[in-house]
């Protein structure tokens, strides 16, 4: 896309507006206390930058070290599902119509691909690893390199929320915008969502 090519932005980063507010907005949806959102946020703000995480983009943050604060974010969603949560769009979001053949007919018959889409994060599917994958990738070698160590330590910092099924299942309805789906259940998954430790030594992630 010549708005935003992977090849220019992935390094230095790519936003078009201020973070401030986000976090705690977020952690209020999930959950947590009124009374302690402010704390926590800047707890995580500054596990972040003990991390090597860029995070000048919020108030009381820093930069990384490196400079490079870029991530990317590649997302894999099934092909009978795009027509559904997924349309071809202009730069912020308004929808391109001459991409819409439906979408998953664009995707198969065009090559090559080119502009942006828009994809409607609906939980319902993106909590279903048959559905939908996610992997990022940072520029920073630093928090790159300790990623794994940092999200363990972020587990730690939301054990109020996410240490106990009846917090559980108050941050599922925050999430989920309602009562979760009958699929959904309360019990701790972070073991079954972790990466085998064979799959991390293969890994460049144990370099």
């Amino acid at each position: 896309d010549i708005e935003a090519p992977a090849m220019s932005v992935f390094l230095a980063g790519y936003s078009v507006g201020s973070l401030a507010g986000v976090l705690q907005k977020l952690l209020g949806a999930v959950g947590v206390p009124k009374a302690k959102i402010e704390q926590l946020a800047k707890d995580i703000i500054a596990l972040s930058a003990k991390h090597g995480l860029d995070t000048c983009g919020i108030p009381g943050g820093k930069k990384c070290k490196s400079g490079r604060s870029g991530h990317m974010l590649q997302i894999f969603l099934r092909r009978e599902l795009c027509d559904q949560f997924v349309y071809p769009a202009f730069p912020f979001g308004a929808p391109d119509k001459k991409r819409d053949l439906p979408l998953s007919k664009y995707l198969t018959d065009k090559e090559p691909v080119e502009g942006q889409v828009r994809i409607t994060l609906n939980p319902d599917v993106f909590l279903r690893a048959s559905y939908a994958r996610m992997f990022t990738y940072s520029a920073d070698p630093t928090y790159y390199k300790n990623r794994p160590e940092f999200i363990k330590e972020m587990i730690g910092l939301l054990d109020p929320i996410l240490g106990d099924a009846d917090v559980r299942v108050k941050a599922a309805r925050g999430i989920f915008g309602g009562e979760p789906p009958e699929w959904w259940t309360p019990e701790d998954q972070s073991e079954m969502a972790a990466m085998p430790a064979a799959r991390f030594a293969a890994s460049d992630m144990a370099e």
